[in-house]
């Protein structure tokens, strides 16, 4: 059956397989990157032509692997799933080794003239690796779930270690959505999800954290302390209250423009656009990521297999998770992990990520289409 999926798909014409495309995500995702392109030329502090260029060129490297992924049949990956999860594990095991250290983390390594963090590519890959095994093992029964988490494990072991908390939590939501989807019992993602509580406060009373980890935590809780975290949680909710409806404009005097807005392109590159574009500006950002998460859903509601749902579903978990996370860092309602906003953040290895990731979305998407010659009926 695999064979002749395999064999009728590639006589599809490229024509006909971009007119199967999903022409709302696709939209959605060109204007999120210029969004994004626009938000790193806009930064404040440090802002320029550099960021947008650099956004650029992520963007371009995205799209050399996100179109070919698109054409092909996703249902080849589950043929390598084996070397995928090895790629995952080896670029991990680099950054361990010989990878560069900054502001405390030693999250990238050098390929060439450029530095890529390979915790970024972990994220899709792992989907794909747990999507590949979901869709073959329920995960209802406790052996298959003690295997899938065996699966997950050493990688976020991995990454937790660089340090890198916010990836390992991604990797923990991603794991309990597609557990769920996959067929595991409420009563054994319940008692995950008690063990991952108790095993960080352990982590916290042990001194595991690092210093800088346990600093955002109590800024978190305190975000008028006398600490540089505070410092930046307070500064990024003050940007936000005084954007007002429309903002101050990109040459305004504003927090970012004056220098008073730590991480304005990065971390905090939403409070950066809402202070100046306003409420305005960010009710449309959040409107976007609201069309491209629910294009994603959509994606899984047609995939006519497992594979496909179990991918879908752990992608746009991904981008869920991120777009929470960082825009509620920026209110102070969650605790600053360095999660990146998707495609808004300056970051080329997290832009890269998110066009390919949306490749793989679009090869589902289009051969879940009637009529599509291929995907056999």
């Amino acid at each position: 059956m695999e064979l002749s999926r395999s064999k009728i798909d590639t006589e599809v014409g490229i024509s006909e397989r971009l007119r199967a495309l999903d022409p709302i995500l696709l939209l959605a995702s060109l204007a999120l990157t210029g969004f994004g392109i626009l938000a790193v030329y806009i930064a404040g502090s440090d802002g320029g032509g550099s960021y947008a260029l650099n956004q650029t060129l992520g963007f371009v490297v995205g799209l050399v692997g996100a179109v070919p992924l698109a054409l092909i049949d996703y249902r080849r990956l589950k043929k390598y799933l084996p070397a995928i999860y090895g790629l995952t594990l080896l670029m991990l095991l680099a950054v361990t080794i010989s990878g560069i250290s900054a502001k405390g983390a030693q999250r990238w390594i050098d390929i060439g003239p450029v530095q890529v963090q390979p915790s970024e590519f972990a994220k899709l890959l792992i989907v794909v690796v747990l999507a590949g095994y979901f869709s073959e093992h329920r995960a209802g029964d406790t052996k298959n779930f003690i295997k899938s988490l065996g699966i997950l494990g050493v990688p976020a072991l991995l990454v937790f270690a660089q340090p890198d908390l916010g990836t390992a939590l991604v990797f923990g939501a991603v794991f309990f959505t597609m557990a769920f989807i996959g067929g595991a019992r409420l009563r054994q993602i319940g008692l995950l999800a008690i063990s991952g509580v108790v095993l960080f406060a352990l982590a916290l009373k042990l001194g595991i954290l690092k210093e800088y980890q346990v600093a955002r935590l109590t800024a978190f809780l305190d975000p008028t302390g006398a600490t540089s975290e505070s410092y930046q949680v307070s500064q990024s909710m003050t940007a936000i209250g005084s954007g007002g409806l429309t903002g101050k404009g990109l040459d305004g005097m504003t927090l970012a423009n004056l220098g008073f807005l730590p991480e304005d392109h990065t971390d905090f590159i939403f409070s950066n656009l809402a202070e100046k574009t306003g409420f305005v500006g960010g009710l449309l950002l959040l409107g976007l990521f609201f069309v491209l998460v629910w294009r994603m859903l959509h994606v899984a509601t047609v995939s006519r297999d497992r594979f496909g749902v179990l991918i879908a579903v752990g992608v746009a978990t991904i981008f869920l998770f991120h777009i929470f996370v960082n825009i509620g860092m920026t209110m102070g309602i969650m605790p600053v992990t360095g999660i990146p906003l998707p495609f808004i953040s300056y970051g080329r290895s997290s832009l890269v990520v998110s066009v390919i990731s949306l490749g793989l979305l679009q090869s589902i998407a289009m051969r879940s289409k009637e009529g599509y010659k291929g995907m056999d009926a």
